[in-house]
């Protein structure tokens, strides 16, 4: 009894010791932790200066959707429209592309292009805008037709055109010590694998730095890919917050543009059987007649 006795005192007196051993290195690493804290107006972090708050804000508003989007970015674009007045949107998107200061890249306009068996107008452009234009570019374009889709491609070229920059240093850094041995170079032999070396290097820094002007071309100037439908009346687009009466409203236009158009249709090829509609009466006359003066000969 006395042994057992004793083990649970050592073991009580144990876990007290462990106690006191882990509440004083608390208590030590506490008041290391703040005394470390920086007390120097040097360490303590500033608030940012003006210059880059505003760095912040014009990035945020060169198009860029938000300000955790890196910065070398190459946004596309791709719209689709519907209208009804094809030259009068064509002169629209015109205008806006000269107030956003764009261009249009590529433009191709179809006089031919079959639309619910039509022949309506269809054009495609690839038009560059400047990325600090991009977003109101595209807010404005709701006045050229009625938007029928609507998707955007954001491919991130940051980690690329970084590793270009690296090589592009690099290469130059090559290019100094070519011709630095170059200068002293004296036989001939050893001249000419410095200039096969330095004619290589040369080339690969023009790449690299085309490479670079590409990116940037594409990332300082978004594209925007927009397909616009000449048809003779735009589709109604309806969603959850369209009301009743809207959608009422819309029914009955449907109708009568459907009613209107088919009677249309019926009346054209009228028009266009008209010359087979005269040769088969002429036909079936002649031979009614044939017919009646048949049977009446036979009667006789």
């Amino acid at each position: 009894m006395k042994g057992s006795k004793r083990l649970v005192l050592f073991a009580i007196s144990i876990l007290l010791v462990l106690s006191v051993v882990v509440g004083c290195s608390s208590s030590i690493k506490s008041e290391n932790s703040v005394g470390s804290a920086p007390t120097s107006d040097a360490a303590i972090p500033q608030e940012a200066p003006a210059e880059a708050a505003e760095d912040r804000d014009s990035s945020f508003g060169r198009g860029v959707s938000s300000p955790l989007e890196p910065e070398k970015i190459i946004t596309t674009i791709y719209l689709s429209f519907e209208t009804t007045e094809f030259d009068k949107t064509n002169e629209e998107l015109s205008k806006l592309i000269e107030k956003y200061k764009g261009y249009i890249e590529f433009s191709n306009i179809s006089y031919n292009h079959y639309y619910n068996n039509m022949s309506y107008r269809y054009g495609e452009f690839s038009i560059r805008v400047p990325r600090e234009n991009i977003t109101s570019f595209k807010t404005e374009l709701n006045v050229i037709g009625n938007l029928t889709s609507e998707s955007t491609n954001k491919q991130d070229v940051t980690k690329q055109y970084t590793d270009t920059e690296s090589r592009l240093k690099v290469i130059e850094t090559k290019e100094v010590r070519l011709l630095a041995l170059l200068e002293k170079a004296e036989k001939i032999e050893d001249i000419i694998a410095l200039e096969n070396q330095l004619s290589e290097v040369i080339y690969e820094k023009e790449n690299l730095k085309a490479s670079l002007l590409t990116l940037d071309d594409k990332i300082d100037f978004s594209t925007v890919n927009i397909n616009i439908q000449e048809v003779a009346k735009v589709t109604a687009t309806e969603n959850i917050d369209t009301t009743f009466g809207t959608k009422v409203k819309n029914a009955i236009a449907d109708s009568l543009y459907f009613f209107t158009d088919t009677l249309q249709g019926l009346i054209i090829a009228l028009i266009y059987l008209l010359p087979f509609l005269v040769i088969i009466a002429v036909v079936v006359f002649v031979g009614v007649r044939f017919y009646r003066k048949y049977k009446k000969d036979k009667l006789v």
